[in-house]
């Protein structure tokens, strides 16, 4: 902030009076400015600020305080009141100030201004309407006006919190002498004293007794009052009173009192105010969170209309908690991800606020006037609101919207249609492009189908895998639910009589011959399944999709990247440098990794190798075993950079993925080829996913961190449970902790047998293979969902009744006891309650039900292993786990040491990563 020589002097003065004002405001006192902060503020050298401050002060116009660091302040004499007060802005940033609370800020403003010194008011309103904070506004309104001075105190009391006890309630109010009444053993300064000069805010006035508010109106009548007690003793005070109740104020309050308020103020309740309204208290509540926990909030579209149209029975104050509440689930799922931003989602709050959306058909014109379908709102972490795209986070809103922005952007421009039409032949296909690639791939179908239909999402899936048939092609996930969203949106479009229409249509019929029979061939069946005409244009648009690929990034010249990276000192280097001069390219990059390496040296060093080297098309990254594997994930989650990785690196397979590197556009048709020719990834096909097979052998496979203990444990409990003799079902425990290994291994079992089940500790995240966590196990007591995979649905005769918290927690326990003899179970119990509270509170979480069941069964199942032979199985992640989370390591093996010390033992390294591993879920 730079100011010319001749005015700084004054912009001092004034940069020092606003600050004292906004000190005043928001702590109740005047701190002052320090030489730092005007050299800040001005941008100008602390020696220029110092002396300006000091001649300032030598003149007269600013008070000087000593000490470390030295304040400035300016003397608050009426001159500099009038000046500041010059902006009035107590009610101007109140959501409704000129709607519905209009006439209530008016009355509110003539019995502030009122001569001499206002008029005693009563605020009536149902809870939460925002009574207390209005009353706080009066005050504030007050101040700025010149009513009071700016000491002039604003003292709140509640009724309702002594109406079991009068005496002690009047006490509080109107002070006591001691011996006034039972427990009275001393002299107490009553509130009302307290207030003396400034404004007595009376909440729920209604519960104060007849007596109490006969004492009220003797001193409004009188401006007198007498504490308890004393006879004599009457005591004169300057007090505006303000009083609110939720009450009928003529069945509620004396009429000798009421009639002594001349000003009754009614706040709507939340209901009664606009949708418009209600947004914007919407938006302040959480510019309020974002400043609070001093981050950037992201909210989505469906948030704020659930947010809008829920039935919020408690009005302002309860539509504000559960802002909080949802800004509260949001943000432990952001901490526990190590996200920057807040994401808040609908699945953040409560079912009640959730079925707001059942209300949206009825207030869609005005939702639609308030936010857009497709949009999210932005707080950052100084209260900054803004409206952004919503491709980032959310699902992509059709494209037919951009075709006619630009239709209508080319007529408004004079251009005549045919040249429309020849411009929106060459301009279709990029807005396609543009639409299919803004689709988010990281949603799941869960996800989808709260914006999508099943039906259409069934549909899709038919679709594709018939395309894939004919076509001899595979498709990337973006075409999947880029289809899901169009079909969506075009469905929509036809049903309301909207025009499709598509000016790329004959090109796209010459040149994708066979996308387009195979589109005209699905249109039939939509129109089967949903009894509606599909346009021939718009089967032009399905064709599309198909031929995504075709027109990709080998368009531009844009290709994928391999990288290789492996251990040892030039092992990757000199495998790329073959593949290199046989391929006749330059597409394959190396990483070494020697075997002293750190191994988060070594993920900052891939890290930025792929950052380096990415043309925007995705990175192979090719990897010899060990943590190389994991960085993948890893690194594109952080860089947004698309990464596919393939274990156990062969040079063949490296000439494979660079030759197809060179020659392709789309990182997932190299995937797909170099998947389906490697024993050591996972086949993803619809073949291993088909569920219970009586004709061939099924596998249920359990798991947990070692393949040890909890998972050993699960097998024996679901084969004591359910009956699975002659059903050719077989259950295998498994390992988890190399994520890697366990997809090879259930690779291996799907080529011959069927993997109906996975049921374990923590999530695989295995696409098409149901997961039944231990949780759900144990809420499930007649195992219904096991019996229903294997056939033998009805076995039960009674309904599982839900458990709470609490019996789940006990059940468990109940298990553990009968399996476990080797130690004590209650106190292992008491140990793990200790445990638990103090990670939750270190770690700043709150372990849900399906995590803390998991680490219960593990803990109880190490701890066996370790008392009866002090093993714990090597954890082939522990040296990636420590680096990655080295805070959280150290708080677990130090709240594990009760543990120790209580059984003698000794909890290795490597247990300590698996328990990690379950309460991060990874």
């Amino acid at each position: 902030m730079k100011v010319k020589n001749q005015k700084i002097e004054d912009a001092v003065i004034e940069c020092i009076m606003n600050e004292c004002l906004a000190q005043k405001s928001k702590r109740g006192k005047i701190v002052g400015c320090s030489t730092g902060d005007i050299a800040e503020q001005f941008g100008i050298q602390r020696t220029n600020a110092s002396s300006i401050l000091n001649k300032l002060y030598t003149e007269g116009k600013i008070l000087k305080i000593k000490g470390k660091p030295v304040l400035y302040l300016v003397d608050m004499d009426k001159k500099h009141e009038k000046k500041l007060l010059s902006e009035k802005y107590s009610f101007d940033m109140l959501a409704g100030n000129e709607g519905s609370l209009k006439k209530c800020i008016q009355q509110a403003k003539a019995a502030m201004l009122y001569p001499p010194h206002g008029l005693h008011s009563l605020i009536l309103g149902p809870t939460g309407v925002g009574k207390t904070m209005f009353a706080e506004l009066m005050h504030k309104f007050a101040i700025e006006n010149g009513v009071f001075s700016y000491e002039a105190p604003f003292v709140s009391f509640n009724c309702a919190d002594y109406c079991c006890n009068p005496q002690l309630l009047l006490s509080h109010l109107f002070g006591s002498k001691k011996g006034a009444f039972t427990g009275a053993d001393k002299d107490r300064t009553g509130i009302v004293e307290k207030a003396n000069g400034g404004i007595l805010f009376l909440d729920e006035v209604h519960r104060l007794p007849p007596e109490g508010q006969e004492m009220l109106f003797y001193l409004i009548d009188k401006g007198m009052y007498t504490p308890l007690g004393e006879i004599d003793n009457k005591k004169n005070v300057d007090v505006l009173i303000i009083c609110a109740t939720t009450e009928d104020k003529d069945s509620a309050l004396l009429s000798t009192f009421t009639r002594r308020i001349p000003m009754t103020i009614m706040i709507p309740s939340l209901r009664d105010r606009s949708l418009k309204e209600r947004f914007e208290l919407i938006r302040d509540f959480f510019r309020m969170e974002s400043k609070k926990i001093g981050k950037e909030i992201v909210v989505t579209s469906d948030v704020i209309k659930s947010l809008l149209l829920y039935t919020c029975t408690g009005n302002i104050g309860q539509l504000k908690s559960d802002i909080q509440l949802g800004c509260a689930n949001a943000f432990l799922k952001c901490i526990s991800k190590g996200e920057k931003k807040i994401k808040v989602h609908s699945v953040d709050f409560s079912e009640n606020i959730r079925k707001g959306m059942l209300n949206y058909k009825k207030y869609r014109e005005q939702m639609d006037e308030i936010i857009k379908d497709d949009a999210i709102l932005t707080f950052t972490a100084k209260g900054i609101e803004t409206f952004i795209e919503s491709g980032d986070y959310m699902l992509p809103n059709n494209f037919y919207e951009d075709i006619e922005k630009r239709i209508q952007e080319l007529q408004s421009r004079g251009i005549e249609d045919k040249d429309i039409n020849l411009i929106m032949t060459f301009d279709i296909e990029n807005y396609f492009k543009k639409y299919i690639h803004k689709c988010n791939t990281n949603i799941n179908k869960e996800e989808l189908s709260k914006v999508v239909d099943n039906k259409i999402i069934s549909l899709v899936e038919q679709y594709l895998e018939f395309a894939s048939q004919k076509l001899k092609k595979i498709f990337s996930s973006k075409v999947f639910y880029g289809l899901c969203l169009h079909i969506n949106a075009s469905l929509r479009r036809i049903r309301s009589n909207k025009p499709i229409i598509n000016y790329n249509l004959a090109e796209i019929i010459e040149k994708y011959p066979d996308e387009y029979a195979v589109a005209l061939h699905f249109s039939g069946i939509i129109e089967k399944k949903e009894n509606i005409h599909i346009p021939v244009d718009e089967v032009g648009f399905m064709a599309m999709f198909l031929s995504e690929d075709n027109m990709d990034e080998e368009k531009q010249g844009v290709k994928p990247v391999v990288i290789i990276a492996m251990h040892g000192k030039a092992t990757a280097s000199s495998m790329a440098e073959v593949v290199n001069k046989l391929v006749g390219g330059d597409n394959t990059f190396a990483y070494d990794m020697s075997l002293d390496k750190n191994t988060s040296t070594a993920y900052e060093e891939l890290r930025d190798l792929i950052k380096e080297n990415d043309k925007g098309a995705g990175i192979m990254l090719l990897v010899d075993m060990g943590s190389l594997g994991m960085f993948g994930e890893i690194i594109s989650e952080e860089t947004g950079i698309e990464i596919r990785v393939v274990d156990s690196v062969s040079t063949p397979m490296a000439l494979e993925c660079a030759r197809k590197a060179l020659a392709e556009g789309s990182i997932d048709v190299i995937y797909e080829v170099i998947k389906n020719r490697s024993p050591y990834i996972i086949n993803y096909g619809t073949s291993m996913f088909q569920g219970f097979n009586p004709q061939k052998d099924n596998i249920i496979i359990t798991v947990c961190t070692t393949g040890e203990g909890s998972a050993v444990k699960l097998k024996n409990m679901i084969e004591e449970n359910v009956n699975i003799e002659n059903t050719n079902v077989q259950i295998i425990p498994m390992s988890i902790s190399d994520k890697k290994n366990l997809y090879r291994k259930i690779s291996k079992l799907s080529k011959d047998k069927k993997i109906i089940a996975i049921v374990g500790t923590i999530n695989p995240d295995i696409y098409g293979i149901p997961y039944i966590s231990v949780a759900e196990l144990f809420m499930d007591q007649n195992y219904n969902k096991i019996r229903e995979l294997i056939g033998k649905i009805g076995c039960s005769d009674h309904c599982d009744q839900v458990m709470d918290d609490e019996e789940l927690y006990d059940s468990i326990f109940d298990m553990i006891e009968k399996e476990i003899k080797s130690y004590d179970v209650e106190t292992f119990k008491r140990l793990f309650k200790t445990f638990r509270s103090n990670i939750e509170k270190q770690l700043n979480c709150v372990l849900d039900r399906d995590t803390l069941v998991g680490l219960i069964l593990h803990m109880s199942c190490a701890l066996e292993r370790i008392v009866r032979d002090g093993n714990t199985p090597p954890c082939e992640s522990r040296d990636f786990f420590i680096n990655k989370y080295p805070e959280a390591f150290g708080l677990i093996k130090n709240n594990l040491k009760e543990i120790e010390d209580y059984y003698k033992i000794k909890i290795s390294q490597d247990e300590v990563c698996f328990i990690l591993m379950i309460i991060k879920n990874e």
